[in-house]
């Protein structure tokens, strides 16, 4: 299949069958809000007889590690940047599954509920006191907190250890899962990708004087230097922006930002902007140029509002245009290469931190032989990120493939800017999870899909499951 030459509504292309998932899991890769949030509305929707996967998730280290401190993602203290009430249900629209009419989606909604972060709060006789004390943002530590309990609700099987090849074989996947000197087979019916994956890097990290996120944090767990007085922070995301404001605000550091943009924009959050992040109903009607520009406007390259209001009570925070070059060592310092206009100038840090996030494609780097031919005949050639974007269908896979290969992460500009982060977990397993259902739409609701009245059984196809990594 070719690449589609325009962004309208993708369609689920390819040989693939929701019939076919005979049983077999969904597999994701990382145990974090997006496989736990599959995994709960999998359990939800087998308790109302649909028969969908159950999901396995694939973790090198437990659930939600990113959220917590000493993980290279966070201290755990930082704020969470999303409404926590935008959590593994939300927005908790059930059409998916049936008309409004149907008492099974108003089944569906209250068994969500009692997933909520609402659900958790009460179910640890704190939900008065976080009312009383004005609703305030939860902490990273707190939300892993969340997600955990969850996780142990929905009886998320993890298989824990690091995915070494993702193949396409017998009408499905296949992992090849290493984690020590153990190496385990895992098959699903399908696999989703989710998680930052590892830092792309801007300019190459050495561990001491240069960092990349990862590497900072578990300094800032650790305790920065005295001698990291002045720092370059690399990147105007959301990433850089809590690093910025730990290094300013919580460690009292002169910190410069280089951005590609005038000056560190603000998200933007007003309820019409909020309103495509929740409902993407009618983005695939919007231009792509329209498209790139909200994204680019309410999501890359700016920090949050909280960032911003915070960073305001500061005078430690400054900023340059421009893109880093490169980097190299000074006498006692670390001389960062700026270009911009044309130009190129010299900043001088004792400490540099590229903040430029994850690498979204990382996860070619594991695919097998046919996986990586079928990908490219369905792209319509090289693997590109710009390719990926653009063949991304309602049930967030990839067009054209044998079998499902579900990218959230990417599916921002073809299905709504929503997929990728926090903000419509609900959305997102019901988009997946759809697609293995015969006769339902993932972008709408269809009376008549069959229910088989009784869960799945226990998967003998997934060996080496960790039952209790949910609790970890």
């Amino acid at each position: 299949m070719s690449q589609p030459t325009a962004l309208s509504p993708a369609t689920e292309a390819g040989s693939w069958d929701p019939a076919r998932h005979s049983g077999a899991p969904l597999l994701v890769i990382g145990a974090g809000p997006k496989a736990i949030a599959l995994a709960v509305k999998s359990s939800v929707l087998r308790a109302a007889g649909f028969d969908v996967p159950e999901v396995v998730a694939v973790e090198r280290d437990c659930t939600a590690a990113n959220w917590r401190e000493g993980r290279g993602w966070t201290n755990g203290r930082q704020l969470l940047g999303t409404l926590p009430e935008k959590d593994l249900g939300f927005p908790y629209d059930c059409a998916t599954w049936g008309d409004s009419q149907d008492p099974v989606t108003g089944e569906i909604a209250r068994r969500m509920a009692g997933f909520s972060w609402a659900g958790h709060l009460l179910a640890r006789g704190v939900y008065a006191r976080w009312i009383d004390r004005g609703r305030p943002q939860p902490s990273h530590r707190e939300w892993a907190d969340y997600l955990e309990w969850a996780a142990a609700r929905a009886n998320l099987r993890s298989v824990i250890g690091e995915v070494r090849s993702a193949e396409l074989a017998d009408g499905g996947w296949k992992l090849t899962v290493v984690d020590g000197t153990a190496r385990t087979a895992v098959h699903g019916c399908g696999l989703l990708v989710s998680g930052p994956g590892p830092s792309a890097g801007t300019v190459p990290a050495d561990g001491t004087r240069v960092l990349d996120t990862a590497g900072f944090w578990k300094l800032a767990v650790e305790g920065l230097p005295d001698w990291a007085q002045s720092v370059v922070v690399i990147g105007a995301g959301e990433t850089a922006g809590t690093i910025v404001r730990e290094l300013a605000i919580g460690m009292d550091r002169e910190v410069t930002v280089v951005a590609p943009r005038a000056t560190l924009y603000s998200r933007g959050e007003s309820p019409f902007e909020n309103r495509y992040y929740s409902d993407p109903t009618g983005w695939t009607r919007l231009s792509e140029a329209d498209r790139q520009e909200f994204i680019r406007r309410t999501d890359r390259a700016v920090f949050s509002q909280q960032v911003q209001s915070d960073l305001a009570l500061t005078t430690k925070v400054s900023w340059e245009p421009g893109r880093v070059v490169g980097t190299r060592r000074a006498d006692n310092d670390i001389a960062v290469e700026i270009a911009y206009g044309g130009q190129q100038r010299i900043r001088h840090a004792d400490l540099v931190i590229d903040a430029t996030g994850g690498d979204p494609l990382w996860f070619t780097r594991v695919l097998g032989p046919r996986a990586e031919a079928a990908l490219r005949a369905g792209l319509g050639g090289s693997v590109t990120r710009e390719r990926l974007e653009r063949a991304i269908g309602t049930s967030l896979a990839v067009t054209g493939l044998p079998a499902p290969l579900h990218l959230p992460n990417l599916a921002a500009l073809a299905q709504g800017p929503g997929f990728p982060n926090l903000s419509s977990l609900g959305l997102l397993s019901d988009r997946v999870l759809a697609a293995y259902v015969p006769h339902i739409r993932p972008e709408a609701g269809t009376a008549g899909a069959a229910r088989t009245g009784a869960g799945l059984p226990d998967h003998t196809a997934v060996p080496a499951v960790n039952q209790g990594a949910a609790h970890r």
